[in-house]
Parts: C-alpha cells; sequence; structure tokens
C-alpha cells in the first residue's frame, strides 16, 4: 500500500496548511481451495489512513488537536 502527501487546510483558522500521510482503502480478495467442498471466498475493504504530521503554524494547534477537528468534522 502506497501513501501519499496530501496538504489541508486548518480547520480552525483556514490560513495554514496542515500536512497529511494519506492511504486510500484497497479491497482485498482470498480464495479458498479445498478437494472436498466447493471453493469459497472473501471480498474485504481496508479502512483509509489519514497520519497528521504537524500542527498549524499560523493558529499554533498542536497535530492532535487538528486530528481531533478534522475527523469531528469528517474531513478525514
Amino acid at each position: 500500500m502506497a501513501g501519499r502527501y496530501e496538504q489541508l487546510s486548518c480547520p480552525f483558522c483556514d490560513k495554514g496548511r496542515i500536512s497529511c500521510l494519506y492511504f486510500p482503502s484497497q479491497w482485498s480478495v482470498k480464495t479458498k481451495r479445498t478437494k472436498t467442498l466447493p471453493g469459497g471466498g472473501s471480498v474485504s475493504k481496508s479502512a483509509e489512513v489519514w497520519l497528521i504530521q504537524s500542527g498549524c503554524r499560523v493558529c499554533g494547534k498542536s497535530a492532535e488537536e487538528v486530528e481531533k477537528e478534522l475527523r469531528k468534522q469528517s474531513i478525514i
């Protein structure tokens, strides 16, 4: 799974830029092969992962405060 760097605006002041590492969700397919029973399988999807790397330099909010607010607003 390859991540990419994203820039989000600060949820408090809308002036600062927050650097994040984003891992998009992925589908995985698993198959079972048996001799006695027909083959079965399952399909699952992993969750998106956002890693906040820095706080806001403009308003001085920490990375934890920014992450909490972004989750509260359903942005990440």
